[in-house]
């Protein structure tokens, strides 16, 4: 599970990455979309704890689901962007 630390931590380390790669839209798309996960990842926990505070059971399943569902698909875009930056390095490379 991804804590609040750790997503202001990643999102600031995210936002690093975006300032050093001004021209390139997918990597700025990639961190765009993973950004809103990792926030959202971080928010889903708090929202199934509310609505089983407040007795909402289906509610409360529902956003589990949901968390487990958004860190799948969190690490499904780490992965991708892992392999564009892999692609960025290696196109880079044969250019110098």
């Amino acid at each position: 599970m991804v804590g609040r630390s750790e997503s202001a931590e990643e999102t600031r380390r995210l936002g690093d990455l975006r300032r050093a790669q001004h021209a390139d839209a997918t990597l700025r798309n990639l961190l765009g979309v993973l950004s809103a996960k990792l926030e959202l990842c971080a928010t889903l926990p708090v929202y199934e704890w509310e609505a089983g505070s407040e007795g909402y059971e289906e509610c409360a399943t529902a956003f589990r689901a949901l968390a487990v569902a958004e860190r799948r698909s969190c690490s499904e875009m780490l992965d991708r962007l892992r392999e564009h930056l892999d692609i960025r390095a290696a196109r880079q490379g044969g250019t110098q």
